[in-house]
């Protein structure tokens, strides 16, 4: 933990002398001055005693805000921001006043790129900190947040000496860092011009010797190299899940897709392309001789921002090889379903359904719906060293430590069903099969739940209770599906209102008619998109999981033998308290997460 000492109140600057934590043998010492620190700022006046002499609230408004802010486990300046009664230069100052600390609007300051860059991207983003000024040992930095420095372990290895702290808004620093790191297209541009010009000399296309040399990149010179590791830095800074690369006529688009939806970051030109192939390739151990067939690798990419995996796919097209690079952030899979948008209760639901010993549970959904982060979630619920869990994926996304995983490998005959065979002969308490996609497989999978086994997959179906008879199209027998089916998670993902931008506004009767509830009203405000350039102006900024949860109970279990429609099974579990995506989307219209236009468009 970084370490500080405090300084004299009666300084408008606050001072912390941050020690290096190289010398271990001071480490012990060095936790008096952190303490004092921490009950230093514990012992400051409470914010809403603060907000209250500042007359920015009365107390009778403090009080309800309190009960407002416990009810929906947000912090007091937050609540007030975002419900509009003070703004964020308020809350800036108010903390100032709690702290004794000083107000720096950014907006005014030539900003110190140099400074800046004293933290690596990622830590400044992520809790939003911003170096203004390093001289003579001393670092100013500015925070929306002062009492969060006192536990973060990530500042003693990028700042030395003492830090001078002042207090920003939380717009006004967001701002600030796009800005510094927005600098990093003009050093594409300079990659690119080099790389064009080296061409230009050479009077020559593309061919294997100038790949060679531009991958080179010689004595720190722009090399095609560097150029790739800036399009991976963008797109993993940005939360991109993909980075397309699309030959056209006379360029290369480049497109990232971010919260679902691709936006063109760059383009370049097409006599680059080869070049830009054959690095990738390299990468991902592929052959860069062969353009005529489609190839897929992967590699680790820790050079950047964040450590990720990069899953490589190619496509001959009519224009050239069409490249698209998945990021597998392992970080997104280590999280629980609550993180990815599951009800409390629906989450205990499955935690008690998961700690059956066997059983057959599916998630299913169209491709791109989170089947997967849900699936990995699940899988870290029952991980452990008491369990032989062994999964068949198709292609292995994320490893982790302790499951076996295993890669399905149709071309050397090794596919689901016969994997199955195999895992089956295992020892098995757990066995997840990425997905079921013909009979064999499904029967296979149905009769090793039958067997004391715990099985999760996941399935193409538009909702839950469309998957039995999904299963009966495929061949499966009824009997063996009501008897091996535990439950079904349907779910779709929509986009989480940027909470930058995010404004009220009214439903109307239309709004209401469609999405079919009686939970919500015509006049009811809800929060709508409008776009800022915290979200590039979509409105949106995330994901996140709409959920339906199927448990299957004896009832189910005769409507599967009896062959019932969709319509009959749906007046049952409507009558037993079940809760459709619909509805859950409009939980969270209604929490003001995302809006109505995003759960119409995902919902049916």
């Amino acid at each position: 933990m970084s370490n500080y000492s405090h300084h004299s109140r009666q300084s408008t600057d606050k001072t912390y002398a941050l020690k290096s934590s190289r010398n271990n043998d001071d480490r012990e010492g060095m936790q008096k001055p952190l303490e004092s620190k921490e009950s230093s700022l514990a012992a400051s006046p409470k914010l809403g005693s603060v907000l209250v002499s500042m007359n920015l609230i009365t107390e009778e408004d403090l009080v309800k805000a309190i009960q407002r802010g416990i009810a929906k486990k947000t912090l007091l300046g937050e609540l007030l921001v975002s419900e509009g009664v003070i703004t964020h230069v308020d809350l800036a100052k108010a903390l100032c006043e709690q702290y004794n600390l000083e107000y720096l609007d950014l907006d005014a300051v030539i900003l110190n790129r140099a400074a800046a860059k004293l933290l690596p991207e990622k830590i400044a983003r992520k809790f939003l900190l911003l170096p203004i000024e390093a001289k003579d040992g001393v670092t100013t930095l500015t925070s929306y947040d002062p009492i969060q420095l006192v536990k973060l372990d990530n500042l003693k290895a990028y700042l030395t000496g003492t830090i001078v702290l002042k207090v920003s808004t939380k717009q006004q620093i967001e701002n600030a860092l796009n800005k510094i790191y927005a600098a990093e297209n003009s050093s594409v541009d300079k990659i690119v011009t080099h790389l064009a010009k080296k061409q230009g000399e050479r009077k020559s296309t593309y061919n294997s010797n100038l790949t060679a040399t531009l991958t080179t990149g010689k004595d720190n010179t722009p090399s095609i190299e560097s150029l790739v590791n800036k399009f991976l830095e963008k797109g993993i800074t940005d939360r991109a899940s993909d980075i397309h690369i699309d030959p056209a006529d006379g360029k290369v688009r480049l497109r990232i897709r971010i919260d679902g939806i691709l936006h063109e970051f760059y383009t370049y030109p097409v006599e680059l392309h080869a070049a830009v192939v054959s690095r990738i390739k390299v990468l991902a151990q592929l052959d860069i001789s062969e353009k005529r067939q489609p190839q897929d690798g992967r590699f680790h990419h820790a050079s950047g921002p964040i450590p990720v995996d990069i899953r490589v796919s190619t496509l001959p097209t009519v224009h050239g090889e069409k490249l698209v690079m998945r990021i597998l952030d392992k970080d997104k899979m280590k999280g629980n379903l609550i993180q990815v948008g599951m009800s409390p209760e629906m989450e205990s639901a499955v935690q008690t359904l998961l700690l059956q010993p066997h059983g057959m549970i599916f998630i299913t959904g169209p491709t791109g719906s989170g089947k997967t982060t849900s699936l990995y979630s699940m899988l870290n619920q029952v991980n452990g060293i008491e369990k032989n869990i062994i999964t068949a994926e198709d292609p292995v996304e994320f490893k982790f430590d302790i499951i076996n995983q295993v890669q399905v490998n149709e071309k050397a005959g090794l596919g689901f069903a016969g994997l199955l065979r195999n895992i089956l002969r295992q020892d098995p308490d757990v066995i997840m099969i990425g997905e079921v996609r013909d009979r064999e497989t499904a029967d296979l999978a149905i009769r090793a739940a039958l067997t004391g086994h715990l099985v999760l997959s996941t399935l193409h179906t538009n909702n839950a209770i469309s998957t039995p008879n999904r299963l009966i199209d495929m061949g499966v027998e009824p009997f063996l599906i009501s008897s091996a089916l535990t439950a079904v998670i349907a779910q779709r993902l929509v986009r989480v209102l940027c909470p930058h931008c995010k404004q009220k506004i009214q439903l109307t009767d239309e709004d209401v008619k469609l999405l079919g509830t009686s939970a919500l009203q015509v006049g009811h405000l809800v929060n709508g998109p409008v776009g800022c350039d915290q979200c590039m102006h979509s409105g949106y900024s995330g994901r996140i999981a709409l959920f339906e949860l199927l448990i299957v109970d004896e009832h189910i279990r005769r409507s599967i033998m009896d062959r019932e429609s969709e319509v009959e099974t749906l007046k049952h579990v409507v009558l037993s308290g079940f809760i459709s995506m619909r509805q859950d989307g409009v939980y969270k219209i209604a929490a003001g997460i995302t809006s109505v236009e995003e759960v119409l468009k995902a919902t049916l």
